[in-house]
């Protein structure tokens, strides 16, 4: 009865009721599908876990006959070795206790069958084929093993259970690949019934909402015409036909009294409205009087607005030109000044000014020490001056107009006077209370400008803090007692990509949670904040975290507390970027176990075979193919140590290059053949496309570069494949690619490749030995040859090591004349000047090697008259001379004198150290004996290369004579 009578009265009750309903069908619904899926879905784990476990016994199986199988064989070819047989022991005993497990877990035919078949091989294999074989085998019957193999078919039945247990294997995946499409039609099926029965829900919900309505909304439909008919004027006597007891009902009754009640008092308020037009014309008399006494206040106001507004602008910035400008505008103001200004008097004399012009500006503040303004410096009191009105001022007036200025100074608390102000006003002088006034204004002034002064101080030394922490290259965080940030430094904000008006103030939570986004091991890193920062733990200074964005770095952040009378109020933290020495840890780690794993390999081996030809008494056959694998292994050992030795002389500066002119074609076709030889998987493909193939360089180093490149093309590409070995030219390099059709190489590990001991970190590479010192090599020996290394690479589809040279240009015989002299291009010809015959045929020889033209004088006029007919592209010039009358001074000086002469470049070469002086002649450069021939070669062929604009070097080809 009682739900009856709530569900007739109350609305909210009719909605709850049917809100609930629809509330506890859909939870219903839910449940009982989640029950159902439940139920299958721990019915299919179950039977996977069986089936999986069938799968893992099957592989073991599997993998332990085919261990036994292969250590017995290990057995047979290293002549009887007891630790292989050992292991076959191990494997039976395994494939007994794997074979104990299927029993176990048996449950059908296939898995009864598959019991039989590994039972009966088991047999076969363990007590027949293996004791009968390692019997045959240790009493030298070595026709009988082979019998057993072959004619016995051991063989053939080792791979009829290989097959067995295959299609067992396969047979338990088909049934969980069944298991699993059982699986995805029940809950199929499941969720379309759920659908279905959520659409009905549905439906039903709506039309018992819409019938709801319908019966709320015609009452209401009622209410609101009659409530509009009242609000237009209208006389509505509203009766309610509801017949409801809810709250609808409840509103028809009281909107049905409302309507009868505001027909009885409509006539009332007509009566009403005659008394209130009579008091409403004394209330407009009375409203004249106070207009007029509202006038006076609003006079009063205004001056006391302008006072506080010029208060105000005064004590609400702190920028000067602003309050400048605000205290000379509200000034004029206050004082009805029509125009005025103030001028500070410190060094770079700042102004404001209204009302005044540039040119009165700048006059006003030429005479700052002088005229009226040395009264007002010396009295420091405010004063008056009347004038007659300048010509400019009196715009259309004809008669006598005079003007008032107002000179007031701006006296700090000290005493001193800090600014001028000066104001004019037209045909209105100033009153003495006026004047009183506005100086006692002046004194607030000057605390303002004092307040100021003492803001750019504090500014100014905050930014040359600030200016400090920005150069420090580590990221600066000051935190107060609660973790608040109060300080920081730009560098702190570029690591975590946020701006320095965002962090400051920031509180512990917030700039924890954006530092803790970027890190990976941020629940260490929070703990460690928390410690220092609140736990008091002041032993603990350090933790390094690992920042995964907007960049992958390692950070190491430390702090220090910050203490003043004794008493801690902040702490500094100081966060650190160590990834490159985080990144050379870890290359150093790598380094050590690739080192061991790199040497350790050869070396086993080698002592392996050692031991064998020690210890055994083997046939010459076998004894040399031993040799050759320690012999092998030996060379591999020593290019690694190469390797090592070569970064060190490299590290150290002390790797020596002894570079001539030489042709690259026949060096890299040399080592082509030597690798098409040792790697016939791979198929070499050598292209010049050029014909200036000459390079300035150490023959041995540059082998050294090429035969690492084709190495790595041909370890990099294990599965063979083509590579490319291309010569061109392009622009003023010569270039030489390298191409493989291998593994490629990730984008992300290309700027790393020639770092030292760096490796790609790939699975597929680290089949692939190497140290990592290889590429590094090569980039130091280009450097060193002016020339560089370059990669073009894409993942699984190859690599392309591209090297530059400067490209040089040779002579050939087709440029030549008839008569032997080069047409159209100069030769590079070299004159030596030398009186020690020994000295001067070295270096003739020197010269001569690397491809030049070389004459040789031992007297100073021959040489001159030489030098003056042929014009060589150098001189080399010894300074003592057997020549009595000239001597190397004398041609330098002459040469130098001779415009057509002036620019040949010359090398001195004397047991005088005056370099000064010869440099200051003229000289290209000054070498003392005694020094290595080669060092003249390489200055000679740096100053021509300078020489030459396009950036080409021109030597003369071996056939010029």
């Amino acid at each position: 009865m009682k739900l009856n009578k709530l569900l007739k009265t109350r609305l909210a009750a009719q909605f709850t009721l049917l809100t609930i309903t629809i509330i506890v069908t859909f939870s219903l619904l839910i449940a009982a599908l989640l029950i159902y899926q439940y139920r299958i879905t721990v019915d299919i784990e179950q039977k996977n876990e069986k089936l999986e476990e069938k799968e893992r016994i099957a592989t073991d199986l599997r993998y332990a006959f085919n261990m036994a199988i292969s250590e017995m064989r290990a057995y047979f070819a290293y002549d009887g070795y007891e630790s292989y047989f050992d292991n076959v022991k191990k494997q039976q005993a395994i494939v007994e206790t794997k074979l104990a497990t299927l029993q176990d877990i048996a449950e059908n035919e296939e898995d009864v069958l598959m019991i039989q078949d590994t039972q009966y091989f088991y047999t076969y294999y363990f007590h027949d084929v293996m004791p009968r074989t390692k019997e045959y085998y240790d009493t030298g019957q070595y026709d009988e093993v082979i019998k057993v193999a072959v004619i016995q078919n051991a063989s053939e039945t080792i791979r009829t259970y290989q097959r067995s247990i295959k299609d067992y294997t396969n047979g338990l995946h088909n049934e969980h690949n069944s298991l699993h499409v059982q699986f995805t039609k029940k809950v199929f099926f499941c969720q379309v019934v759920f659908i279905i029965v959520l659409f009905l829900l549905i439906a039903c919900m709506g039309i018992i909402t819409r019938v709801m309505l319908n019966k709320i909304g015609r009452p209401l439909n009622d209410l609101t015409g009659a409530a509009s008919e009242i609000a237009d004027g209208q006389t509505v006597l509203f009766t309610d036909k509801t017949n409801r007891d809810d709250e609808l009902g409840l509103l028809s009754k009281a909107f049905e009294k409302m309507s009868k009640s505001i027909q009885d008092k409509e006539q009332d308020l007509h009566a009403q409205n005659g008394e209130l037009l009579a008091q409403q014309d004394e209330l407009q008399s009375q409203q004249h009087e106070l207009v007029e006494a509202l006038e006076m206040m609003r006079k009063s106001e205004f001056i006391l607005n302008k006072r506080n507004e010029l208060i105000r602008g005064i004590a609400n910035s702190l920028d000067k030109r602003e309050v400048l400008k605000s205290i000379v505008k509200t000034m004029c103001e206050v004082i009805g000044a029509d125009k005025g200004i103030i001028v500070l008097l410190d060094r770079g004399h700042e102004h404001a000014s209204f009302g005044v012009s540039a040119q009165g500006v700048k006059q006003f503040i030429h005479h700052l020490h002088s005229g009226l303004i040395t009264r007002l410096k010396e009295t420091k009191q405010p004063y008056t001056v009347k004038r007659e009105s300048l010509h400019a001022e009196k715009a259309y007036h004809t008669s006598i107009f005079f003007s008032y200025d107002l000179y007031v100074p701006v006296i700090t608390g000290s005493g001193k006077m800090e600014a001028i102000m000066m104001y004019t006003r037209f045909h209105q002088p100033f009153h003495e209370s006026e004047i009183e006034e506005y100086d006692s204004l002046s004194k607030q002034l000057a605390i303002s400008l004092d307040k100021i002064q003492l803001f750019e101080q504090s500014e100014s030394e905050r930014l040359l803090f600030q200016d400090i922490l920005n150069t420090i290259n580590e990221g600066i965080q000051l935190v107060d007692v609660d973790g608040t940030v109060i300080q920081a430094n730009q560098k702190l904000c570029d690591m975590f990509k946020c701006k320095f008006s965002t962090i400051l103030n920031k509180s512990y939570s917030d700039w924890l949670e954006m530092v803790s986004q970027t890190v990976k091991n941020s629940d260490e890193l929070k703990g460690f904040f928390d410690r220092i920062l609140f736990n008091g733990h002041i032993g603990e200074t350090m933790c390094i975290y690992h920042q995964e964005l907007p960049v992958q770095k390692v950070i190491q952040v430390y702090s220090e507390p910050l203490k003043r009378n004794g008493e801690k109020f902040g702490t500094v933290i100081v966060h650190r970027d160590i990834t490159k020495e985080y990144e050379v840890d870890v290359m150093k780690s790598e380094f050590v176990s690739t080192v061991s794993h790199e040497l350790r390999t050869p070396l086993a081996s080698v002592l392996g075979f050692t031991e064998l030809m020690l210890n055994k008494e083997l046939k010459p056959e076998r004894q040399k193919k031993y040799l050759t694998t320690i012999y092998k292994e030996a060379k591999r050992l020593t290019v690694l140590i190469n390797d090592f030795l070569d970064v060190q002389r490299m590290e150290a500066g002390k790797q020596s290059y002894d570079k001539k002119y030489d042709d690259i074609v026949p060096l890299l076709s040399s080592i082509i053949e030597a690798h098409e030889i040792n790697h016939p998987n791979h198929v070499f493909h050598f292209q010049t496309k050029t014909t200036h193939t000459m390079v300035l360089g150490d023959k041995d180093k540059l082998t050294q570069v090429f035969t690492n490149l084709i190495n790595n093309a041909i370890k990099y590409s294990p599965d063979g494949g083509n590579i490319y070995v291309t010569v061109y030219e392009e622009e003023s390099q010569l270039k030489v690619a390298i191409k493989d059709e291998g593994l490629g190489i990730p984008e992300e590990s290309i700027d790393k490749l020639f770092s030292k001991f760096y490796r790609v970190d790939n699975s597929d590479y680290r089949k692939i030995g190497g140290t990592g010192l290889g590429l590094a090599i090569v980039k130091e020996i280009m450097k060193q040859h002016d020339g560089d290394i370059s990669i073009q690479s894409k993942l699984k589809e190859g690599s392309t090591f591209t090297v530059n040279f400067p490209l040089v240009i040779g002579y050939s015989d087709e440029e030549r004349g008839k008569n032997g002299n080069l047409s159209g291009m100069n030769k590079v010809n070299v004159i030596i000047v030398e009186d020690d015959s020994s000295l001067a045929a070295l270096l003739q020889t020197e010269l001569e090697e690397s491809n030049f033209h070389v004459k040789v004088f031992s007297e100073g006029k021959s040489a001159l008259a030489a030098i003056k007919e042929e014009r060589p592209d150098a001189i080399v010039l010894d300074i003592m001379l057997e020549d009595k009358g000239m001597n190397g001074w004398d041609i330098i000086k002459h040469l130098k004198g001779i415009e057509d002469l002036k620019l040949i470049p010359i090398f001195i070469s004397s047991a005088l150290d005056e370099k000064e002086k010869g440099l200051a002649l003229g000289a290209n450069d000054y070498l003392i004996k005694p020094y290595q021939p080669s060092k003249l070669s390489k200055l000679i062929l740096q100053t021509l290369l300078k020489k030459d604009w396009s950036g080409q070097i021109l030597i003369p080809s071996e056939n010029d004579e």
